[in-house]
């Protein structure tokens, strides 16, 4: 018997049904052993079509109803040539059909050419592709996996999708679109120079605004461009930034047009141009000086200190001597860079800007500053830079007034500042809410001229807490601070939820913030005003219904009572045994915490008694917010905080240092017995359950 070349077939094609069933015995030996079944296959990827031809050999002299065929099936085999790739049988040819008549769906197939045989491998029984059979046949999911995967319909979903990926794209670029103005200072000396930065999205064209309107007041010396690219929640942001550095032609107040690009338009901006100051005599290429923003200032008021460093050459190895006030608190501040040209000679600027926060009355000394650098002289030598003679310059001390707190001021905490703010918001205007509805209430106290640390609690201040019929949820605190260009703004946040149990009408109490306004030197308030809620008592519709008969009633009554009665009780076992698992499961105090707390407290506490016996009333402020926050594990920011959660009598002792540090004069004071009642407080029994307290409501 002929064999063809064998080779393995694809793991997919199912086992199919005897050939013997299917054969008839009338059929001819030359039909069986030249017959060839044609086959398409699609691939998975739908772009090209193969083939395969399945060939059925058979012995010349035996027929599958003969003696011979059973006793010896081996010989009678199936070759088929076949792709690892096919997936389904498209066409037979015609010569099947008329080798199995019984079959009339064979009779559509159609005859094609001849491909190179590949063998099935199955010479071990007779057999026929499952496509013979409906029942084993594997055509009907392969047409629907052909309509399945139709290309075209796979161009348009991938179309539409890419569609709407675009369109979101498009639309979150517009939610962050803008064209913005700005400049590193709005007031400077004719001759000096400013820089702006004009910055908007991807889509605006920055690059390509129109500049000619500056040509009238202003000189531009020099222009960058910049772009940076982030992806925030898989969303990509552009921005591009074009910075121009601006002479100004004239002194008085001159403005920075409105510049215009991709449909949007920045705000002008006024620059004061005070008039060009005269040139010292003598060696001029280098200058040194300070500068402060107020000659006196009230007690833990902010107070500017600038350091300009001005040099008309090339300077080396610039230092200056780090700022350090004692009783005052100093933040630094960005550094500022910029030209200034005095009587036709180019001078480069830099400033060096620092907020001081005094804490103690009286005069308060801002020490001796040095420079020092190295001249950069013309050309290069073989070792580098050409350094030529060394500078040394100083300025002196400079003295400042630092006035108590005001007499007139009514408040617990002073707040020395240039603006106050205290705003409210809810999420659900109280007007709408019904029984059972929740609002936040969110609360922003703003201050610019103070840190956030200077800032009161907004629990103490918000008396909606002791308002009855409703709840109260109260979130953390939180405060941020940021620089602006006259210094620090600082905010504090407190969130709470407002859930009415009834219906009725409630006033939220106004809420009244003292601070002193340092530009005009007078006592404002910052209030916000009483706010109604009013809920209606929801109506119950009382169902009206015929008298039924006396004993039905009294059984269903019965039945019913007995029911709640079993309800309760399981509920009332279900707590029981819930609060014991959280009994057990709770941890044991572990030994350790608590000696490494006791390792961190002792050298608090042995600085706090060195304060005290000094009479220093700033350190033992310092340390004693340390200790506090450690002893009573609540994180304390001000005297307030620890007030909050002491004893009366240390209360009272924090009460007269908050009065030394904040009026009276520190030389009154004794820390004695300040110490002596910071040894008598014992450790709180609920240390530890401060944050849980959170989670419940104050009324």
């Amino acid at each position: 018997m002929h064999r063809s070349r064998s080779r393995p077939i694809a793991k997919t094609h199912k086992k199919i049904k005897p050939l013997s069933r299917l054969c008839s015995s009338k059929t001819s030996n030359n039909q069986k052993s030249n017959l060839a079944i044609r086959v398409k296959t699609h691939q998975t990827n739908l772009r090209t079509v193969k083939t395969r031809k399945i060939q059925i050999k058979t012995p010349s002299k035996a027929t599958p109803n003969s003696k011979a065929f059973h006793q010896n099936p081996t010989k009678h085999r199936w070759t088929k040539k076949a792709t690892s790739r096919s997936k389904c049988l498209s066409r037979w040819s015609p010569q099947i059909s008329r080798l199995l008549p019984r079959h009339k769906w064979l009779s559509s197939v159609k005859r094609s050419k001849s491909n190179r045989l590949w063998s099935s491998g199955c010479a071990g029984c007779p057999m026929i592709p499952a496509a013979c059979y409906g029942g084993n046949s594997d055509i009907n999911h392969c047409s629907g996996y052909a309509m399945e995967r139709n290309p075209m319909k796979i161009f348009v979903g991938r179309l539409l999708r890419l569609g709407v990926y675009l369109c979101l794209l498009f639309w979150g670029a517009l939610a962050h679109a803008e064209l913005s103005a700005s400049v590193d200072r709005k007031t400077i000396g004719m001759g000096e120079t400013i820089r702006l930065t004009l910055s908007g999205d991807g889509s605006d064209r920055v690059d390509q605004i129109d500049l000619s309107a500056l040509q009238f007041d202003w000189e531009i010396l020099s222009s960058g461009s910049s772009t940076n690219t982030s992806f925030i929640n898989g969303q990509r942001n552009t921005t591009r930034s074009i910075e121009l550095d601006l002479m100004p032609l004239r002194d008085g107040v001159l403005s920075i047009p409105a510049f215009s690009a991709g449909g949007k338009r920045t705000t002008p901006i006024a620059i004061t141009v005070q008039p060009q100051t005269v040139a010292d005599s003598g060696d001029n290429s280098v200058r040194f000086s300070t500068e402060i923003s107020k000659s006196e200032v009230y007690i833990q008021e902010q107070l500017i200190l600038t350091v300009t460093v001005e040099q008309a050459i090339n300077l080396d190895g610039a230092e200056v001597t780090p700022i350090n006030i004692d009783g005052a608190i100093v933040e630094e501040l960005s550094r500022r860079n910029f030209q200034r040209q005095i009587n036709g000679r180019l001078w480069r600027v830099t400033q060096l800007r620092y907020a001081v926060y005094p804490q103690q009355r009286g005069l308060m000394e801002i020490p001796e500053l040095a420079l020092t650098a190295r001249e950069v002289l013309p050309g290069r030598s073989l070792l580098g830079a050409r350094l030529g003679k060394r500078f040394v310059l100083t300025v002196d001390a400079k003295a400042i007034e630092v006035k108590p707190v005001p007499a007139a001021f009514p408040g617990d905490v002073w707040l020395p500042a240039s603006s106050l703010d205290l705003t409210q918001s809810w999420s659900t205007a109280p007007e709408t809410m019904a029984v059972g509805d929740s609002s936040t209430r969110t609360l922003t106290l703003t201050a610019a001229g103070l840190l956030s640390s200077q800032l009161p609690s907004l629990t103490s201040m918000s008396s909606a807490a002791g308002t009855t019929g409703i709840r109260i949820y109260p979130d953390q605190e939180s405060s941020d601070q940021i620089e602006q260009n006259e210094g620090f703004v600082s905010t504090r946040t407190r969130s709470e939820a407002i859930v009415a149990s009834t219906g009725g009408t409630w006033t939220l109490p106004e809420v009244s913030v003292p601070w002193w306004n340092t530009q005009t030197d007078t006592l404002e308030y910052a209030r916000l005003p009483s706010t109604t809620i009013s809920i209606d008592s929801p109506q119950v519709d009382i169902p009206v219904t015929e008298l039924a008969d006396t004993s039905r009633s009294t059984r269903a009554t019965t039945s019913g009572g007995l029911l709640l009665w079993l309800v309760a009780i399981s509920g009332w076992l279900a707590t029981a045994v819930m609060a014991f698992l959280w009994w057990r499961g709770q941890p044991e105090d572990d030994p350790s915490e608590s000696n490494q707390i006791e390792q961190r407290l002792r050298p608090l506490v042995s600085a706090i008694k060195a304060a005290t016996k000094k009479s220093d009333p700033v350190s033992a402020r310092s340390l004693i917010l340390q200790w506090a926050s450690l002893h009573f594990a609540v994180r304390c920011r001000t005297l307030d905080d620890v007030r909050a959660v002491a004893s009366p009598r240390l209360s009272q002792e924090l009460e007269v240092l908050d009065a030394v540090l904040f009026g009276s004069s520190k030389d009154s004071w004794n820390g004695d017995s300040l110490f002596a009642a910071i040894s008598e407080e014992a450790v709180p029994k609920n240390s530890g359950e401060a944050p849980l307290s959170m989670l419940y409501p104050t009324r």
